[in-house]
């Protein structure tokens, strides 16, 4: 971060070295200041130390709290002097200080940002991309926002986060979008389509995925190669016809989507094998995993013993996190 960056008394103290002199002296003078209050008053006033540093920082920091004992002409001489210099010490190097403090948190935050891989960056932090982010585990997400309160909010939250334009290449490199395993995107149907754009420039394997606000703008994001595309009124629309219509296969996929804390997992993935049965196969013996229906040639099948598996379909399994490694491992590329 270059200094031009930086705020308050950092904007001319040049380099490191002269940062760390220029915040040592403010802190030699205040406690300084601190010291010779307590003592004058101390000796000026008779009072104990506890009472005289009391007084010396109520003092400087302009608390109010008024005269804790009734003093003499000495001790507001000492009081007169404390607020024309102490309180001129003091609001400068809590003005410098908190500069400081601000430039590691946003250095320790780049740091931590450069080092992440694998993670899913939630673009646009308003209802839907909270409600994404807090389903996802905090360590392996980062969230990009053009609004500094809500950037403030998911940094509250212990996410990494990112100020600026997700549309932007520049910010997207910020969020290290190069390592990331997935980007989605829930802004301005606009807004979602430039960002995966830009995403799928910097990573073209990212997995992208879109949440828009108008169906129209479904077809758009289809011919900008986006992974998937949800629909809130679509897809809400199509869950209560199901619902209606076969209220316990709903059940059964929510049973198992809501499982939170648990391995239980519904997975898809791609053949690469070809003409083996499951029964040969034995994926639940070898895996734990157990087929729950393959899709082939746009049509869908429910799996006995004896189907067998050919190159190209896709399967759905169901098995905890370790199961299903071991059956892609045995099947093929998940996708």
């Amino acid at each position: 971060m270059s200094s031009g960056g930086s705020t308050g008394s950092f904007g001319s103290l040049g380099s490191l070295g002269s940062v760390k002199r220029s915040i040592a002296n403010i802190a030699g003078a205040l406690i300084a200041v601190v010291i010779f209050g307590t003592l004058s008053y101390h000796f000026v006033e008779g009072w104990s130390y506890f009472d005289s540093l009391y007084m010396t920082v109520i003092t400087i920091t302009t608390t109010g709290y008024g005269e804790i004992y009734q003093m003499g002409s000495g001790g507001r001489i000492i009081s007169m002097f404390l607020m024309f210099f102490g309180i001129g010490i003091f609001f400068y190097a809590i003005n410098s200080f908190v500069p400081l403090i601000v430039e590691r948190r946003m250095e320790m935050s780049a740091k931590k940002l450069s080092e992440i891989k694998d993670h899913v960056i939630v673009c646009g932090f308003g209802l839907m991309g909270k409600e994404i982010a807090n389903e996802l585990p905090k360590e392996k997400v980062v969230i990009i926002d053009s609004r500094a309160e809500k950037i403030s909010i998911a940094r509250e939250n212990g996410y990494l986060a990112v100020l600026g334009d997700a549309t932007e290449e520049e910010v997207l490199e910020k969020a290290n979008v190069r390592e990331a395993r997935a980007l989605i995107a829930c802004m301005s149907d606009a807004a979602n389509v430039f960002t995966i754009m830009a995403a799928k420039d910097l990573n073209p394997g990212i997995y992208a995925m879109a949440i828009i606000r108008s169906p129209d703008a479904e077809k758009k994001m289809r011919r900008i190669n986006v992974d998937f595309v949800l629909s809130p009124y679509k897809d809400t629309a199509r869950k209560v016809i199901t619902t209606l219509q076969k209220p316990a296969t709903v059940e059964f996929i929510e049973s198992i989507m809501s499982r939170r804390g648990e391995t239980l997992t519904l997975e898809k993935m791609e053949v690469r094998i070809d003409n083996k049965s499951l029964k040969e196969l034995d994926l639940r013996g070898r895996t734990g995993s157990t087929v729950v229906a393959i899709e082939r040639d746009g049509g869908l099948i429910l799996p006995e013993a004896d189907t067998v598996l050919r190159r190209g379909d896709v399967v759905y399994l169901i098995g905890s996190d370790e199961a299903l490694k071991k059956a892609e491992e045995i099947l093929g590329s998940e996708i």
